[in-house]
């Protein structure tokens, strides 16, 4: 997520960060497609594991932050990446995410990378459900969203089995014309 740090938009390290964020239609959580769209998100997004993270911000130095999001919904959905980036990369910074998601088309995940984004998402997901408190709002969000009693479980299963071609195959089917929004300082 994009914190707001203040005037200038300044990091904690007193450096300017301008966010650029792509946004995508996405499958609702009841669709067939959904928790192949989740390790998608999260093999872009998640962690300092995530494409995004290694290519855009570790290997090319373009970003200071990276993330990627599909939140959960009733209706239709939205797939989101983001970075934070210097003005002066921000062009170059834009073009290496859009990068990322063309690649994430053409290329399948390779076995390590789909390995690692399961098990992220896997592993956030039984974090946030370690109390009762949370397993009860997690059993009353998925009957709100309409998949009722027991969706945890079977989403759970569903991550499990998702493969590269899989992960790939919802890539092409959503990464399509993306939203681009990016914020910096007006122009003068």
């Amino acid at each position: 997520s994009i914190m707001d740090l203040g005037p200038g938009n300044d990091t904690a390290f007193g450096t300017r960060s301008d966010p650029a964020i792509a946004g995508f239609l996405a499958p609702p959580t009841s669709h067939a497609d959904y928790a192949a769209v989740k390790v998608l998100a999260t093999a872009l997004g998640g962690g300092m594991a995530g494409r995004l993270f290694t290519e855009v911000r570790d290997k090319q130095g373009l970003a200071y932050s990276t993330g990627g999001a599909y939140p959960s919904r009733e209706g239709p959905g939205v797939l989101f990446t983001q970075l934070g980036t210097a003005p002066a990369n921000q062009a170059r910074a834009e073009t290496a995410m859009l990068g990322e998601l063309e690649r994430i088309r053409r290329e399948p995940l390779n076995p390590a990378e789909l390995t690692r984004a399961k098990g992220y998402l896997l592993g956030q997901f039984a974090l946030d459900r370690r109390t009762n408190a949370r397993l009860s709002w997690y059993d009353a969000f998925f009957e709100a969203l309409g998949v009722g009693p027991g969706f945890a479980e079977r989403y759970v299963r569903a991550v499990e089995v998702v493969t590269a071609e899989d992960v790939q195959r919802v890539a092409r089917a959503y990464l399509t014309a993306p939203t681009v929004v990016t914020l910096g300082p007006a122009a003068q």
